[in-house]
């Protein structure tokens, strides 16, 4: 009887264990093939002609188009962590300097700035001058401004050739970091991409007529929405492969200081510059009377004629009344003999 209850024990854990194995192959074959009826039973639809409606294939399109842009930082996320680069490897820096230079030699530094900007292979964007040579006796004196871009390698060369060509005396450099910027825009580019050929191929399979004017009209957002992000990144390009200088020339007389001066430098460079006012002066009229020599010869003659006429006038004197002449007084009667 022991024996046999054993044996009734053993056969019974034998057969839950059997059960549970059963059981647990039956759900994964369940599953699995739900799963490989769900995939058949999509591809058969694909297969004889079936288009879903204008809605499903946008859905479709949208799931497309996030699954391969989940894909693309999931590849992303795994070269960064599996590559160690160093910090400003392929990053993307926009970088801009603002300066102002003094100059005794106008012409000069312009003719050097422009051979300097060729030989670095650059090119200048913009270029504005105006007044007057110093040496003539006007006030304003000429003043440059420019717009030059160089590439970002050569941009210390740049600035460095250019403070031994004149008086530095302002100098302001800023950098922007827009690599986030340019890898949001690549990632979203490849996301419409991806959906751009899986709209073609629904178009491709489409026989309604709303089905093609929906996909059609995506097709034409996705196509304005890639001009776009290609023009921006083309313009990310321009600015990081070539660096912004904005330079400004001043023409002076003498260069502005960079230290203080004492007291004995002040009273020595008022003095000279008030004599050269003195001597500026003198030169300026000098020159205005021997410009002026003919109109001034003119005015005298007008003014000479003038006089003459007013003296004719003063001295012979035109009017009706004339002078009376004292009447002699008549003999009187009792005076006659």
């Amino acid at each position: 009887m022991k024996k046999r209850a054993q044996y009734l024990t053993a056969f019974l854990l034998t057969a839950l264990i059997l059960t549970g194995i059963l059981s647990g192959c039956g759900a994964s074959r369940n599953s699995a093939t739900g799963y490989t009826e769900t995939a058949s039973a999509k591809a058969v639809r694909n297969y004889d002609g079936g288009v879903p409606s204008p809605m499903e294939a946008a859905q479709e399109s949208y799931d497309y188009a996030d699954q391969a842009a989940g894909m693309s930082e999931a590849e992303t996320a795994l070269t960064s962590t599996t590559s160690i680069q160093p910090i400003h490897s392929n990053r993307k820096m926009i970088r801009t300097v603002n300066l102002s230079v003094e100059t005794t030699e106008f012409d000069q530094l312009i003719t050097n700035i422009t051979a300097t900007v060729t030989g670095l292979n650059g090119y200048i964007e913009q270029s504005d001058i105006s007044g007057n040579s110093i040496s003539s006796s006007y006030s304003n004196q000429r003043y440059a401004s420019l717009t030059v871009r160089v590439p970002s390698d050569h941009l210390d060369s740049f600035v460095a050739q250019v403070s031994q060509q004149g008086n530095i005396t302002y100098k302001s450099e800023s950098t922007q970091d827009v690599t986030l910027q340019y890898t949001d825009i690549e990632s979203r580019k490849k996301a419409l991409n991806v959906e751009q050929e899986r709209l073609w191929e629904l178009l491709a399979r489409a026989e309604s007529i709303e089905s093609v004017i929906a996909l059609e009209q995506r097709l034409s957002e996705i196509r304005y929405q890639l001009e776009a992000m290609e023009s921006q990144l083309r313009t990310y390009d321009n600015q990081v492969d070539y660096s912004t200088i904005y330079l400004n020339v001043n023409e002076v007389k003498v260069f502005t200081p960079t230290a203080p001066d004492s007291v004995s430098q002040r009273i020595q460079k008022g003095f000279s510059a008030n004599l050269g006012h003195v001597t500026t002066g003198l030169v300026n009229f000098f020159v205005w009377f021997i410009s002026s020599l003919p109109s001034l010869v003119l005015l005298a003659v007008i003014v000479f004629l003038l006089w003459l006429l007013i003296h004719r006038i003063t001295k012979h004197p035109f009017s009706r009344k004339q002078k009376r002449q004292p009447k002699q007084k008549e003999p009187n009667q009792q005076d006659q003999p």
